[in-house]
């Protein structure tokens, strides 16, 4: 233990004098933030992994009078920002030098570094994240349309089904039609292995990524010392989680490859790529293949396991919001009944016509942002800005709760409001589209939105069309009181409970949902 505590001290004085030296002949001041102790810096005063981080970093903002925060921890400085304004003018205008990711030392123990959305901005992430938008892009993604309505249809004859779990069945709709897109799977149970290894691959990438869950992540090199030590924590969650990981991301991709040779695969994203693989495969040596294969791998399981909760989560929040404002619910009923009335189900089609549940959309987008911290960017270089240095190798967090409540920008911002979004019964382009700030930034905005953008817009048009969205009733027949659901803290924000019910809105509505089974 004795000789440990030597290690540690060794350490951070190396980094102490290392950044010492770095700092040298700077003039530029470095943003505001709170006052570190020496050497350790702020490393106490990071939000602890069971609060909402984002909600502290919003707080601090208004406490030091700037929207660029900085954060001094150990071998890592970092810059919370929580302005929409600083961030387009950092991670957009200058994303040549914005769009690294930070070196994660529990990634590399734990596996999670073949998702490419971590990967070091150079050209493995650019040959992954190409491959990814083949499939995915506005072009691309029309194909999916059949997968979409039919996952979603499914769901609403579920929602008929007195054991209906509303939650769950969300989780499902998501998770069976990202799997049957990538790879081609038939799921309709929660419990198929392929489901729970995409929550778990999820789960561990939340935990990891919460900021100051491991300090390892600020003192990478002691990854190697024993897991027996005490306060190795990193070293037990990295073993126990990284087997998980290993087969989450080859498993599925495995059984098309089986079911590809017994010429029965189903078409999907996994087997196009595998067949384009194997066409190739005479032009290509053994480890070019191998390395091809592993992209492959790579590029389908971040497209199971990153596609469902996100979308999950914003779903979820729009079915509580619609509980919690009947009157809107009755607006979006009136603007779907004008159009389509019940003499079909909504589709791609109708996407134009209805502005009013783009709004509703936009509106759970901005009043629950599924990923509230972002994902971590990382400077390439050093930069300045407004009379601030920032130093190369610093790690930027875009506060998009933050973000989502300027009241500038969004004034009454804890008001549930879809109207803030429109002018004259259409989308009104003066006001930010908050999915500008949800799906990320510059070269690192997510690859799939356009696919999730698509999928929840038709879920949402269609629920509002044949169920009327209730608060569920207590063991007293009282309505359960919405506005104290909690939210679940670290990568993602979801509901941790949703107590509502659907209640299909007449019987017309219910033969609808029959008819089209």
């Amino acid at each position: 233990m004795a000789s440990f505590i030597f290690l540690y001290l060794v350490a951070i004085s190396s980094v102490y004098f290392l950044r010492r030296l770095l700092s040298r002949g700077q003039r530029l001041k470095q943003p505001p933030g709170p006052k570190g102790l020496p050497i350790l810096g702020n490393l106490f005063d990071v939000p602890a992994t069971d609060t909402e981080p984002q909600k502290t970093f919003l707080q601090w903002s208004q406490k030091y009078g700037s929207n660029l925060l900085y954060i001094s921890l150990p071998s890592q400085p970092t810059l919370i920002v929580n302005s929409a304004e600083v961030a387009l003018n950092l991670l957009e205008k200058r994303s040549h030098i914005y769009s690294d990711r930070a070196v994660s030392t529990i990634d590399e123990l734990v596996g999670l570094d073949f998702i490419f959305g971590m990967m070091p901005y150079a050209a493995k992430w650019r040959s992954h994240r190409k491959l990814f938008y083949q499939y995915f892009n506005s072009n691309a993604i029309s194909q999916y349309l059949p997968c979409q309505l039919f996952s979603i249809r499914a769901f609403l004859w579920r929602s008929l089904q007195p054991t209906h779990d509303l939650q769950q069945s969300i989780n499902l709709m998501f998770g069976s039609l990202i799997l049957k897109v990538v790879y081609g799977a038939d799921v309709d149970d929660l419990k198929h292995e392929y489901i729970n290894l995409a929550h778990e691959v999820m789960d561990i990438a939340n935990e990891a990524h919460t900021i100051g869950k491991f300090w390892i992540d600020y003192f990478p090199f002691f990854k190697n010392v024993p897991g027996w030590l005490p306060g190795v924590h990193f070293k037990r969650f990295a073993e126990m989680k990284r087997p998980i990981l290993e087969k989450a991301k080859r498993k599925p991709y495995e059984d098309v490859k089986i079911a590809a040779a017994k010429v029965n695969a189903q078409p999907s994203m996994a087997y196009l790529l595998l067949e384009k693989l194997q066409r190739s495969r005479k032009e290509m040596s053994l480890e070019e293949y191998l390395q091809q294969e592993d992209m492959v791998i790579g590029t389908t399981g971040i497209a199971y396991s990153g596609g469902v909760d996100t979308s999950a989560a914003s779903s979820q929040s729009f079915i509580l919001s619609m509980a919690m404002h009947p009157d809107i619910q009755r607006k979006a009923l009136m603007e779907i009944d004008a159009h389509i009335n019940l003499d079909r189900l909504p589709d791609d089609s109708d996407y134009g016509s209805l502005p009013y549940i783009r709004a509703i959309i936009l509106e759970v987008m901005r009043w629950r942002p599924v990923t509230p911290l972002g994902f971590p960017h990382r400077l390439t270089e050093d930069d300045e800005y407004n009379g601030y240095f920032i130093r190369k190798g610093t790690v930027v967090y875009t506060n998009i709760w933050a973000m989502t409540r300027d009241p500038i920008e969004y004034p009454d911002p804890e008001t549930f409001n879809p109207e803030r979004f429109l002018k004259d019964g259409q989308l009104d382009p003066t006001v930010r589209d908050p999915r500008t700030l949800t799906f990320g930034f510059g070269r690192r905005i997510c690859p799939g939105r356009e696919f999730s953008t698509q999928t929840i817009f038709l879920f949402v048009a269609s629920v509002l069309q044949i169920y009327n969205i209730e608060p569920a009733k207590d063991e007293n027949g009282k309505s359960v009181d919405l506005h104290s659901i909690k939210y679940t803290s670290g990568g993602i924000l979801a509901p941790k409970s949703l107590p509502c019910v659907l209640t299909p809105r007449s019987e017309a509505a219910q033969r609808l949902i029959l008819q089209s089974e």
